[in-house]
C-alpha cells in the first residue's frame, strides 16, 4: 500500500471591474451660436465582493486649466464644459472630485449617471476631444 497528499488550492479575487460604456457625446455646435448643450453618459462598476467603502473619482483630464475642464482641437483651441452628477447640473463634479462615495454590494453591477453641459457661449469651429481619468478606489 502507499499514500500521498493532495494539494488544494483557491484563490479568491478582490477585484472590481470600471468601465465607462457611455461617454459624453455632444451633438454638433453651430459656431457663432449661443448653446447650453447637455448630455448624459454612464460608469459603471461590479465588484466581486461587497465593498463598504468605495470612492469614484473623475479627474481633470489633460486640457484641464484652473477647475475647468476642456475639450481640445486639433488647432488647439479650447471647448469647456462641466461634468455633474445630477440631471439638474446643480452637482458639479470637481476636478479630482467625487461621482460617488459609499458601499457597493456584491456581483450587482453599479450603474452611475454622469451628466456633462456645454456653457452658453460661441466657440471656434473644429472637433474637440477629451479624455477624463475615472478611478475606483477601494
Amino acid at each position: 500500500m502507499a499514500s500521498t497528499t493532495l494539494s488544494v488550492t483557491a484563490t479568491v479575487l478582490d477585484s472590481c471591474l470600471l468601465t465607462a460604456p457611455a461617454g459624453l457625446v455632444f451633438a454638433s455646435l453651430n459656431t457663432g451660436v449661443v448653446t447650453n448643450q447637455m448630455v448624459q453618459g454612464t460608469v459603471t462598476v461590479v465588484c466581486m465582493a461587497a465593498k463598504p467603502s468605495v470612492t469614484i473619482k473623475l479627474e481633470g483630464g489633460d486640457n484641464a486649466i484652473a477647475s475647468q475642464r476642456n475639450m481640445k482641437s486639433v488647432a488647439n483651441d479650447l471647448l469647456p464644459y462641466i461634468i455633474t452628477s445630477d440631471a439638474g447640473h446643480a452637482t458639479a463634479v470637481a476636478l479630482g472630485g467625487n461621482l460617488f462615495s459609499g458601499a457597493l454590494t456584491a456581483v450587482t453591477p453599479s450603474i452611475f449617471s454622469v451628466y456633462g453641459q456645454i456653457p452658453a457661449g460661441t466657440y471656434p469651429a473644429g472637433i474637440y476631444t477629451h479624455t477624463v481619468w475615472v478611478t475606483l478606489n477601494y
